[in-house]
């Protein structure tokens, strides 16, 4: 893809993730990190908690704007990896480095969803 400003977005039914990772397994391990799975239980929260689903579809959103942002559906859902700055917020990171695409997510409504934009200097493939 040519540099210039990218957007993306992506809505996720947490209770279509959370029957999915409940159904499938190792669906949990093929999607997230383990930081990020680590990230989705902090501060005492339980595996497979509403809680936990939810921040974890989030960060399946983020996972999927990204690849609409970058025009690549094939990029790895590893490659994509979202991280929770010290004051809460969602920081992106792209193949093991800091990226420089923000990230905002939502969750309401049975609903998760996450907006991806940035400015790519150049291919990013």
């Amino acid at each position: 893809m040519n540099g210039g400003l990218v957007t993306g977005c992506d809505v996720v039914a947490i209770d279509r993730l959370a029957a999915a990772l409940d159904r499938r397994e190792g669906l949990l391990q093929r999607i997230f990190t383990d930081a990020e799975i680590r990230d989705a239980r902090r501060d005492g929260v339980r595996p497979g908690s509403a809680v936990e689903r939810s921040r974890l579809a989030g960060r399946f959103a983020a996972k999927e704007a990204v690849r609409k942002a970058l025009r690549d559906l094939r990029l790895p859902f590893h490659d994509v990896e979202v991280r929770t700055a010290p004051d809460g917020a969602p920081l992106l990171w792209l193949r093991g480095r800091p990226s420089t695409l923000r990230c905002s997510l939502a969750h309401d409504g049975g609903v998760a969803m996450a907006v991806v934009v940035g400015v790519v200097e150049d291919d990013v493939g």
